[in-house]
């Protein structure tokens, strides 16, 4: 009986082990430049060495800050609430936003260069979504009102805006925009791209980026009720020649004797500037 208990355990656990293999999605990204992502949950955006894009089972780490939970007992290793809807075996599932042609709860269309992925489940049905694309592949992200954006290791142009969730950016060169109203913004450059302005903003937020110590930039640090904290020695001529201190509310100044624009902008957090 012992043995038939370990037995039925073991087939339990590869069963489980073969669900969660299945519900890895794979696309060539042949032709495609940009990316563009709308989903209302958590979305983690990695950069792998193929030319593909792949939809994968969602990993925590120390940079996810707001992700959703799903309400079950076994929340640590829920990955998507339908898997343990019994009832819909057999049954496809329709969604009003589009149909789902990846078997993975999202629609991908192509136009021209540029491939859409819409995700098709409310966010209360998702525990994250783990994206991985080609570190130079264009990204444009739109997480909703409640999602969180997070992206690590692109060379590549990166656009995200978010409601209420946050935005990490990890080891990445820009250029970027992103904003978000209510959430925290937290960018890590490993180089800065001179090709295009950058821009983070957050209406109520706060703004937290670290630099490497030789970026040329031109800086615009703006903050309307909060504080500036910077430790990068910034100064900016006066008229007179003199140099002054820029206000709390606003400076403009330069890195290395100037470069790339990067505008760094809360409406009442405070902005961190930090050298690397």
């Amino acid at each position: 009986m012992k043995r038939t208990g370990i037995i039925l355990n073991l087939i339990a656990f590869l069963s489980v082990v073969f669900t969660y293999a299945q519900e890895d999605y794979t696309k060539s990204l042949n032709g495609i430049t940009k990316v563009q992502i709308e989903t209302g949950t958590t979305v983690k955006i990695i950069a792998g060495t193929g030319n593909e894009l792949k939809f994968s089972k969602y990993e925590h780490d120390e940079l996810d800050h707001n992700h959703e939970n799903c309400d079950h007992e076994h929340d640590a290793e829920c990955y998507d609430c339908d898997n343990d809807n019994d009832r819909a075996k057999g049954l496809k599932a329709v969604y009003s936003g589009g149909v789902d042609n990846t078997g993975f709860g999202m629609s991908i269309s192509q136009e021209g260069s540029v491939l859409r992925i819409k995700d098709l489940k409310s966010w209360m049905q998702r525990n994250g979504l783990q994206i991985t694309l080609p570190k130079t592949m264009d990204l444009h992200i739109d997480s909703g009102n409640l999602g969180t954006a997070i992206v690590v290791g692109f060379s590549s142009e990166i656009e995200v805006n978010t409601n209420v969730g946050n935005i990490t950016l990890k080891n990445v060169t820009g250029p970027i925009t992103a904003h978000t109203s209510t959430g925290t913004i937290e960018v890590d450059f490993s180089s800065v791209n001179q090709s295009s302005p950058i821009t983070l903003s957050s209406s109520t937020g706060i703004v937290d980026v670290s630099l490497p110590s030789n970026t040329k930039a031109n800086l615009e640090l703006r903050s309307t009720m909060g504080t500036i904290y910077t430790d990068f020695d910034l100064q900016k001529p006066s008229k007179d020649g003199m140099k002054v201190v820029g206000s709390t509310r606003k400076i403009e100044t330069q890195l290395n004797n100037g470069g790339v624009k990067i505008v760094l902008r809360s409406s009442t957090g405070n902005v961190y500037l930090r050298k690397k």
